[in-house]
């Protein structure tokens, strides 16, 4: 077999595990309103969850372990735009991010007016809208390539 060919899929291989390292979701479990949350989020972090498909779902839950309860993530609803992450970077999304959503059923309702942010519900990890003023715990993410990945 022609060495060039297995340099290749090598490449490939490490190219597809990199890209799937990219994101590393933290929780923080002290009750914030989504602006607060937001703010933690980038003082320490890179911002709060953008979530891109089912892989990002299965990561976030897996980072908020034993906490079953809702906590919030970085899509909120900015009235002009409609729904959008918080991170308003549009050169750092990748393919699905401006599309995908996991809203629970039903979801999102905008009851009252009131609901513009974004909760993950760390049971099944769907979403739905709330009032952002409400104190939650959060998610947050770091989007720096983890040591090892460059």
């Amino acid at each position: 077999m022609d060495y060039r060919v297995i340099i290749l899929i090598f490449a490939g291989a490490l190219l597809s595990v990199s890209s799937a390292q990219t994101r590393q979701f933290y929780f923080v479990n002290t009750p914030l309103n989504w602006r607060d949350a937001q703010s933690v989020c980038r003082q320490n972090y890179t911002d709060l969850a953008t979530i891109e498909n089912t892989a990002d779902v299965d990561a976030a839950i897996v980072a908020l372990s034993n906490y079953s309860g809702k906590a919030w993530i970085g899509l909120h609803d900015d009235i002009v735009n409609g729904w959008r992450w918080s991170l308003s970077d549009s050169s750092f999304y990748g393919d699905g991010e401006s599309t995908y959503r996991n809203w629970y059923p039903g979801e999102p309702n905008n009851m009252y007016g009131q609901q513009l942010c974004v909760v993950f519900n760390g049971n099944n990890g769907f979403w739905d809208d709330l009032d952002c003023s409400v104190a939650l715990s959060f998610v947050c993410y770091n989007g720096e390539l983890p040591f090892g990945f460059y």
